[in-house]
């Protein structure tokens, strides 16, 4: 958001096509099994752990709907379909290098890998490029991945977290706030982000009072929050961390018309009210309420704001309609607006999908193309 009363910042998607040359011939694309029509590829989605982004929940729905659509068409692989082996990540690194190591060594032979989780990205893309294998990321936001020479076999549907702090310095600048904290997670996607925002912040004269950080158990750095009486505070957390920072922010009368407090807005929206007893938050709902009242948060637009027809024939309406419908039969409430995690970013699974069938298409020429997407303020 700009300073300039009546403007706004919007997100747009520009669409970048970039080629990946590829070493194997054509006849070593190809399984040479009994189902040599097939061309599998490997996915690791977070679903059932306890902390971090379990986006799988929604994210490997929305790449099933992907291929029910990629494999209906009949001029995309001719003659051949599209596979998906995967397995659950539950967001930890150490599980994720064992879902791709027994995704790689088991047959059949695994063109691409999909993943999700920054820091299962991370894991898996160091490993991957041993193997000069593409790994396409559709929910990773951390800014590290962005090395290319760290990971040089990676691409990814999701934007750098860094996309939202040009916005965030906006804000503070319209409202005049030149003193900000920050509360970050020990994650490696929220230092890169914290790094950059604290760029952006010298750049523009904005003092940050004070850094605080922690790893699950985020009581003590919310009280030297309170002793260093911060009032405008970035928070950068997973959502499970997210709930037990606000019940402490209850605790500690950091919450109300004193406090601003910026969150990430890819959380669901009914992120502070569930799961409360399972993860023994220590609040109450109406606590939570209380304590979430009037705070920020920035996001980029996974879903397309028009109804124009993309690639695959379908609006992002129709997939809207046919993504609800799965997850229906899957015992969500949707009617009720309870989404499981990583709705916001299931178009962007779709997408991945349709990037690797695509690469897949040209997979008997010297390239392979593979779409990518960079998010640009517009």
């Amino acid at each position: 958001m700009s300073g300039k009363a009546g403007m706004t910042w919007k997100l747009g998607v520009c669409f970048l096509i970039t080629t990946l040359q590829i070493l194997e011939s054509c006849s070593a694309v190809v399984d040479d099994s009994n189902d040599d029509n097939v061309l599998h590829i490997g996915g690791i989605f977070p679903i059932g752990g306890k902390g971090g982004w379990q986006g799988g929940q929604a994210c490997e729905p929305a790449a099933s709907l992907a291929l029910e659509d990629v494999n209906n068409r009949t001029d995309l692989l001719t003659g051949f379909t599209l596979k998906l082996h995967w397995n659950d990540s539950e967001c930890e690194p150490g599980l994720g290098a064992s879902v791709m190591y027994n995704l790689l060594y088991n047959k059949p032979q695994k063109l691409m890998l999909l993943a999700g989780c920054s820091t299962v990205c991370t894991t898996v893309a160091e490993a991957a490029k041993m193997w000069n294998l593409v790994v396409l990321c559709y929910g990773a936001s951390s800014p590290a991945l962005s090395d290319r020479n760290r990971f040089p076999t990676l691409f990814r549907t999701h934007p750098s977290a860094t996309v939202h702090n040009p916005t965030r310095i906006k804000l503070m600048e319209k409202f005049g706030w030149s003193r900000v904290a920050i509360l970050q997670q020990a994650e490696e996607v929220f230092i890169s982000t914290v790094e950059d925002l604290e760029a952006r912040c010298k750049e523009t004269g904005i003092e940050i009072v004070t850094r605080q950080s922690f790893l699950s158990d985020p009581t003590d750095a919310v009280r030297n929050l309170r002793r260093q009486d911060a009032r405008i505070i970035v928070g950068l957390f997973y959502v499970v961390a997210a709930r037990r920072v606000l019940c402490e922010m209850y605790k500690q009368n950091l919450y109300g018309k004193s406090h601003v407090w910026f969150f990430i807005g890819w959380y669901e929206d009914n992120w502070f009210e569930v799961n409360l007893e399972k993860e023994e938050v220590g609040c109450t709902k109406d606590q939570m309420r209380i304590a979430a009242e009037g705070h920020l948060t920035t996001e980029a637009l996974m879903w397309n704001q028009n109804n124009q027809r993309t690639i695959s024939g379908k609006t992002s309406e129709d997939f809207r309609l046919r993504l609800n419908e799965v997850l229906r039969q899957a015992g969500y409430d949707i009617d009720n607006m309870r989404y499981p995690e990583g709705y916001q970013e299931a178009p962007l699974a779709y997408d991945a999908v349709w990037a690797v069938a695509l690469g897949e298409a040209c997979a008997c020429l010297p390239t392979i193309v593979i779409v990518s997407f960079l998010y640009c303020y517009v």
